[in-house]
């Protein structure tokens, strides 16, 4: 009745496909149940129901303690050779407990120290439940998805999750400020309660089920199933030199991080006074910015290796943890929102860095025959770290809530003394700093780690550089201008201060990612063309807004605006002619409209576009056609006449085309003559006769 649950001992490559089909479904299930409980939804219900900063420690501690457990979880697993039996079991046990969390607001009065304490003996239950389903699972995982793609699947799996997540707990705060007005303050502690139960009833019990239809390879072991074998089994990781060194990395860089991380919401909800609408709407910020780079990270950690990957987000993430103390000097003032917006997006860059390192270092670096034990080791080791710091921070933070440390600039003269405060820590703000400075024990313990086919961080930095410049041609195609020096595209001249350069890289390749995306619309068929004019109108404006010399580069702002349009297009691989023209004409009209010189901006644009189709291979559209038909059609509107236009855009076609073999050229010219002379004109059928009108021909060499 129960065969589903069993392992299968030929799994065929059909299985598997099957099983990582479900695998996609089943996280969507899981990060949305996940999103109702997420690290500032359950500290706002805490805080509700009577929790101090100690106890936000400790509830936080607790997920990350419990999975000591894995050891006797490990014990289980190689004994009894059915991963799937175990997890699923208890998976559906750790989702239940969020039953009774629900109804804790109805058994007590809140605010009330037995109600936070009933919430830590819960959260502990399901952090038992959970230490056996973490293990029993990175080792279902580690058989079942393929190595050498491991950081591609886990960056898009990642994403999808964070997808789900943010959906969900977008939902779950709207329903509780929504809840509070309806119902009243003294009544919002019940809105918590019903986001509870659905996420666990609903979406909890399905990812349950889903998981339950995954199949699982029988496990492969060189050991008996004695206890001895089972304990030697378990003390090779740490007996393994080089695993031992990527353990110490996972405790020493959990440890340090989650000093600071897990008090960010609750800073913003009482340092800040933020409402939790906007506390969860930036940590969504958060996750969207990790689900534009899982796919990046995850692609590098599969070219450049997953170290490097590491490396670089760790930096980024001590980076954003020192950036929070300058949210306050000392209370809130005109820069908070921007800077907690700008510390969002950076930490979700680096959080799925981090995710997509971890994840597949240890992937790779565990053996076939002992993944059980190793992958328990790892998580051993990041979970002890990341459960023992945020007590001493909850602890640490109820310490100095009442302390302060200020550096003052004074300005006196006749009439007035001005203070002005250079610099502040209060409270939280030491912890952010003492996780600042640790961070950097943890860089020495990673470069010690070895991976096969690992790059540096400059490798890395170069290729960011390159994606930056290749979305954002509109800008990289005008080699020195001084449109360029207005925008972040390069880390060239910045410090190799820890993590700034790092920011400076994905703040740049976040820009360029977001100005190419206007043309990715276009090349779906997502928006019309009137809408794209308008979008690009507006990038434009804005990236050439005080840049000096912009008018007089018309023709490269055209040319690179082009040519990013029909890079996009050719990547969708859905583009048609209509789609070309769309983007072609929002390159003309655009930079028309800031630079207005309607030549130089004809000319530039169709000049981009050739040159991408070139540089593309595209080939799914009627070059001449799209090129010449649109000159016409925005003759009117750039104030000139159909007949230059056209001149305009076959001359630029033309020279365009100059560094293609002659033959090449040739075709071109036909084409174009074919387009530019009327269809009842009899030179259509003898293109030589007269072409004293027409742009200059190619030469045969």
């Amino acid at each position: 009745m129960l065969g589903f649950l069993k392992p299968q001992d030929n799994l065929t490559d059909a299985d598997r496909e099957r099983g990582l089909s479900v695998m996609d479904k089943q996280i969507f299930a899981a990060a949305g149940a996940d999103g109702f409980v997420s690290a500032g939804f359950l500290s706002a219900f805490a805080l509700l129901i009577g929790a101090s900063n100690l106890h936000i420690g400790i509830l936080t501690a607790i997920p990350f303690i419990s999975q000591a457990l894995q050891i006797i979880a490990v014990v289980a697993i190689e004994r009894l050779q059915m991963r799937k039996v175990l997890v699923v079991v208890t998976y559906l046990i750790a989702y239940s407990t969020w039953i009774p969390v629900a109804l804790i607001p109805l058994i007590l009065d809140v605010p009330h120290v037995g109600a936070v304490t009933l919430l830590l003996v819960f959260v502990a239950i399901r952090g038992v439940a959970t230490s056996f389903v973490v293990t029993g699972w990175n080792s279902w995982l580690r058989d079942i998805v393929p190595v050498d793609s491991s950081g591609s699947f886990f960056g898009r799996r990642l994403r999808r999750a964070t997808i789900a997540a943010i959906i969900t707990g977008l939902a779950a705060a709207l329903f509780v400020d929504w809840w509070k007005g309806f119902s009243g303050p003294e009544q919002e502690v019940f809105g918590y309660s019903i986001a509870f139960l659905f996420g666990s009833i609903i979406l909890g019990y399905s990812a349950v089920g889903l998981m339950s239809r995954i199949p699982e390879p029988r496990m492969q072991s060189v050991l008996t199933r004695s206890l001895g074998g089972t304990l030697k089994n378990l003390a090779n990781p740490f007996t393994d030199g080089e695993f031992r060194k990527f353990v110490n990395f996972l405790f020493v860089f959990y440890f340090v991080t989650n000093l600071a991380v897990p008090f960010f919401a609750v800073y913003m909800l009482k340092r800040l006074d933020m409402p939790l609408s906007f506390v969860v709407g930036l940590g969504i910020l958060s996750q969207i910015s990790s689900v534009i780079f899982y796919q990046v990270w995850g692609n590098w950690a599969d070219r450049f290796g997953s170290k490097v990957i590491l490396s670089i987000s760790a930096s980024l993430y001590f980076l954003v943890i020192i950036g929070w103390t300058f949210s306050t000097l000392p209370d809130r003032h005109g820069g908070t929102i921007p800077i907690l917006i700008f510390m969002h997006l950076l930490l979700g860059v680096a959080l799925a860095g981090v995710n997509i390192g971890v994840t597949s270092l240890r992937m790779k670096m565990a053996p076939a025959n002992q993944s059980t034990s190793y992958m328990a080791a790892a998580s051993l080791a990041l979970n002890i770290g990341a459960g023992t710091a945020p007590l001493i921070g909850g602890a640490f933070a109820d310490i100095f809530e009442t302390r302060s440390f200020r550096i003052a600039i004074q300005w006196i003269d006749p009439n007035r003394v001005l203070d002005l405060s250079a610099f502040s820590l209060t409270g939280f703000d030491f912890l952010f700093v003492v996780a600042f400075v640790l961070g950097f024990i943890t860089f020495p313990v990673l470069a010690r780690i070895r991976e096969a086919g690992e790059t540096d961080t400059e490798t890395v930095l170069n290729e960011l550089d390159r994606q930056t410049r290749e979305n954002l041609r509109v800008l990289g195609a005008m080699p020195g201008g001084g449109l360029v020096s207005h925008l972040p595209l390069t880390t060239r001249y910045v410090p190799r201060v820890s993590g700034l350069d790092i920011a400076v890289g994905v703040t740049a390749y976040q820009i360029s990612a977001a100005t190419k995306s206007l043309f990715d619309a276009t090349a779906r068929g997502g928006e019309t063309a009137s809408q794209v004019r308008r979008q690009v109108t507006s990038a434009v404006e804005t990236a050439s807004k005080g840049a000096r010399g912009a008018s007089a580069q018309g023709a490269q702002i055209a040319f690179g605006v082009a040519n990013g349009a029909v890079h996009a297009i050719a990547e969708a691989g859905t583009g048609t002619t209509r789609q070309f023209q769309t983007a072609l004409s929002a390159a003309i009209t655009a930079t028309h409209d800031v630079v207005g010189n309607p030549r130089e901006a004809l000319a530039g644009a169709v000049q981009g576009a050739v040159a991408g189709t070139i540089e593309t291979g595209y080939s799914d559209v009627d070059l001449p056609s799209a090129v010449i038909g649109q000159a016409r059609a925005v003759a009117q509107d750039l104030g000139v006449t159909e007949e230059e236009a056209v001149q305009v855009a076959a001359q630029a076609t033309i020279d365009a085309l100059a560094d293609l073999p002659v033959d090449e050229q040739t075709e071109a010219w036909d084409a174009i003559l074919s387009e530019l002379i009327a269809e009842d004109d009899p030179r259509r059928s003898n293109q030589g006769d007269d072409v004293s009108e027409m742009p200059n021909q190619p030469s045969n060499p």
